[in-house]
């Protein structure tokens, strides 16, 4: 298990599964963390978008949206 401190760098370099991973392993010895919960919940709402997102396109314009979404959410 990485430490929180990778998981925000995880987090603001843009690997967000690997962010939610270590967030969610610490949450489970930690529960009663609310900086982590909040932490999780944040990274699962993205991961929901995204693959929302992703399953939903089929053009160049949707590609295109897509990447500017992610780009926004990177930052």
């Amino acid at each position: 298990m990485g430490t929180i401190t990778l998981a925000k760098i995880y987090e603001k370099q843009g690997h967000l599964a690997d962010a939610l991973k270590i967030y969610e392993a610490h949450l489970q010895k930690n529960p009663g963390d609310e900086a982590l919960k909040e932490a999780v919940i944040r990274l699962r709402k993205i991961n929901t978008k995204a693959l929302k997102y992703f399953m939903e396109m089929h053009t160049e314009e949707q590609f295109l949206k897509f990447e500017r979404w992610l780009c926004k959410s990177w930052n």
